[in-house]
């Protein structure tokens, strides 16, 4: 029988998936601790175990012999019972994964966007030769759904980016056009809350109630999430840390406005700054290196050259740290959060990038609200948005509904899949 899990539209549905979230959260949980967790009857919840074993979602992994009374039987997800399809679609490249029900990735498929055709058809059609590679080989009758997630401000609940600025984006019913192309389930999210909540449920933040993940690439894009639940903003446009304003007559960003921290913190302005610097100081080792191939110039080489101990890598490093440290610094001394997650291609830079972000925030952040901050990188890396799309349609899946702890924070729950 194919492993599906059920939507909770009845008492009896909602119970599942109130056992079913406990089994996927406490792996080796036995029956009686659900139990004591559920508030549920032993008869019920030893009737919805055995269904979900029925249908292969759920399987028996050992036992355990407590001191005092019977054995407990330890229960866990069948890894492999389906799979999700998570997928970021950028300006710059199309970043699929296939994952299990523990949001874990099985298989992942990459391709660059070498068009400089960024329009909804042409970068669809790359996605459709991502997802076709992907497939190829895996039962599609297995797949739950496929979240996809973009750069810009998306309204989930009707699966439409309403504008982007790395893409040129406005209104697009995502959403319908991906349900027009594939046989499953469609979820549409921005990709700074995707990659936030894959770094909630999966990643650096497991268990953290108050964070921020912040995405620095060739944009700047943040997540929240505060007191455990999601802060979208009204419209869902929270989250857009790349256009706080840090040099109020500095340069044009892209947004229409000067001086944002995008132009000065993104991996372009990095690299542009590491030429600028290497024009004054010529006699730099790597301006003979370089300077044949200053367009080529990529992020990986200041990365290779500051690990060698380059200045000038070095240097750069520290300003965009610097930067993205004055930003960061308001948003803590305003929200006090318990983490904050830097990810992105940017975060490769490790503590060439963290140390001069930490020393600024040192500088400019409240003591009591800096003291117990923990600055973190992302530990699923390149992945997190892409895995955090599928979490969040795992999650849709598989969570029982409940009412926001502070409902003036957070967005009613968004019905994805009607």
């Amino acid at each position: 029988m194919n492993a599906t899990p059920v939507r909770a539209e009845n008492n009896k549905d909602l119970n599942q998936r109130i056992v079913l979230n406990e089994i996927r959260q406490r792996v080796g949980v036995s029956r009686s601790e659900l139990v004591h967790l559920t508030g549920l009857s032993k008869a019920t919840v030893s009737t919805i175990v055995n269904e979900l074993i029925e249908t292969g979602l759920v399987q028996e992994v050992g036992s355990h012999n407590p001191s005092i009374g019977r054995p407990r039987i330890s229960l866990s997800l069948v890894r492999d019972a389906n799979f999700v399809i998570g997928v970021e679609l950028t300006e710059e490249e199309c970043r699929v994964v296939l994952t299990n029900l523990y949001a874990e990735p099985v298989k992942r498929v990459w391709r660059p966007v070498v068009s400089t055709d960024l329009s909804v058809p042409t970068l669809l059609l790359l996605l459709d030769q991502c997802i076709a590679e992907l497939m190829a080989g895996v039962d599609a009758t297995r797949v739950l759904a496929l979240g996809v997630c973009v750069p810009g401000i998306v309204d989930s609940a009707v699966g439409m980016v309403m504008a982007s600025v790395l893409l040129p984006w406005q209104k697009v019913h995502l959403a319908d056009a991906l349900r027009q192309r594939y046989p499953y389930p469609v979820a549409v999210f921005s990709r700074g809350n995707a990659a936030t909540w894959g770094e909630r449920w999966y990643g650096a933040g497991r268990d953290v109630s108050n964070l921020l993940y912040g995405r620095v690439g060739s944009g700047i894009v943040a997540g929240l999430v505060i007191h455990g639940q999601p802060y979208l903003g009204h419209n869902f446009g929270a989250g857009e840390l790349g256009h706080v304003t840090v040099q109020p007559d500095g340069a044009l960003c892209r947004c229409g406005n000067r001086g944002c921290l995008a132009t000065v913190a993104t991996t372009g302005a990095l690299l542009n700054r590491v030429r600028q610097l290497l024009r004054e100081n010529v006699d730099n080792p790597l301006w003979q290196a370089w300077q044949p191939n200053f367009d080529h110039l990529t992020l990986a080489d200041v990365v290779a050259a500051a690990d060698d101990g380059n200045g000038i890598a070095i240097q750069a490093f520290v300003e965009i740290g610097r930067w993205l440290g004055l930003a960061l610094a308001s948003v803590l001394n305003l929200l006090n959060l318990d983490m904050i997650i830097i990810g992105g291609p940017m975060a490769l830079a490790g503590q060439h990038l963290f140390t001069p972000l930490k020393n600024e925030l040192a500088q400019r952040t409240l003591p009591t609200h800096l003291v117990k901050t923990q600055i973190v990188p992302s530990t699923l890396k390149e992945d997190a948005p892409a895995v955090g799309a599928a979490s969040l349609v795992l999650h849709e899946f598989m969570s029982p509904i409940r009412r926001s702890v502070i409902p003036g924070l957070a967005s009613s729950r968004i019905n994805l899949f009607t």
